[in-house]
């Protein structure tokens, strides 16, 4: 079965192009392990790679109204009082028809534009901001600063399959920042994933871990439970992460893993509290940008590799700022967004 189903196959299922048999097989093939999984990641794929056409709704409005204003501006020939109501009922009938169509033509274009707000919610945060929210199946999630996060805004959590290739898995989230996840097993099993814009799909049916998705790096840390990593690179096998286990995905798309003695420290900014393990002042400059907004220079390669160690706690960058400065002994100088580091 395998063998008859592919993605080719499906995105022509997806298209509505494929014969009663290949969609019986699709069906089929459904059932078996991994599929389902397989299934929603090359939906999302199809759907991202689709090709969309603007309706130029605006000039068929103005053109449909043009028609409208000559019919009415013509002269009306002297007819007989029967033949008068009959022209007068078509007329109307026309126009009437001219008139829904051009709202309905305006109303699906309006549909078709605006299908991401209707069907999908968005939850951002902005530099400094940490944000909670429980989505309706019972999972939490708790969102770093400077992040987004984008779902299913109806049916989240119900296990449907769609018929209308326009839907995706209802526990499928994507992530671009950083974000700590507590998710609700299901008495179905039903899997939740987060995707990344990177190409790592995070697939859990109910755990505790944290990801951080950034245009620098992307890592994911497990706290209890188990998921499984996958990576859109070529044979790049799924990787299965254990309580304890560090997961980095670098910049060719390889996943490498480690172990952590304190997994749940990569999640410390919860509580605003920043946990530090000989971090360099550069990693250190590059986190205050991606959470606060800040462009930081380092006046000299020899102090941007100077390191910090321990945890400490502080509400906002200024006070990240004064601690850096009292750590390592040096002076720093901010001007709206852009900080300098002196010795």
């Amino acid at each position: 079965m395998d063998d008859i189903v592919n993605k080719a196959v499906l995105f022509d299922y997806f298209s509505g192009r494929v014969s009663p048999l290949q969609k019986k097989s699709v069906e089929s093939w459904l059932d078996g392990p991994g599929n389902r999984e397989l299934y929603y990641q090359w939906l999302h794929e199809w759907e991202m790679s689709r090709l969309q056409v603007t309706a130029n709704w605006q000039y068929a409005y103005e053109k449909t109204m043009s028609r409208l204003t000559d019919s009415t501006d013509e002269p009306q020939e002297e007819q007989q009082p029967n033949h008068w109501k009959i022209g007068t009922l078509r007329q109307w009938i026309n126009r009437s028809w001219l008139i829904a169509a051009s709202l309905l033509l305006t109303l699906a274009v309006c549909s078709w534009l605006f299908r991401d707000v209707l069907f999908y919610k968005t939850v951002r945060t902005g530099f400094g901001e940490i944000q909670s929210l429980t989505l309706s199946d019972g999972s939490t999630i708790v969102l770093n600063a400077n992040s987004s996060l984008r779902f299913l805004r109806f049916g989240f959590g119900e296990w449907t399959l769609p018929t209308d290739a326009s839907y995706q898995n209802p526990r499928t989230v994507e992530l671009a920042g950083e974000a700590d996840f507590s998710i609700r097993h299901l008495p179905d099993h039903q899997p939740f994933i987060v995707m990344t814009p990177k190409g790592l799909d995070i697939l859990v049916l109910g755990t505790q871990f944290t990801v951080f998705s950034r245009e620098r790096a992307t890592r994911v840390v497990l706290r209890s439970g188990s998921i499984r990593l996958s990576s859109q690179r070529k044979n790049e096998r799924p990787l299965l992460m254990h309580p304890g286990d560090l997961a980095v995905l670098n910049q060719q798309g390889r996943l490498a893993l480690t172990r952590t003695a304190h997994p749940e420290t990569m999640a410390s900014w919860k509580n605003h509290r920043f946990t530090f393990e000989l971090t360099s002042l550069r990693e250190i400059a590059n986190m205050l940008h991606e959470n606060y907004g800040l462009t930081v220079v380092i006046e000299n390669p020899q102090l941007a590799n100077r390191t910090i160690s321990g945890s400490f706690t502080a509400r906002n960058a200024n006070e990240i700022l004064q601690l850096i400065a009292q750590l390592l002994q040096i002076n720093y100088a901010r001007d709206n967004d852009h900080v300098s580091f002196t010795s």
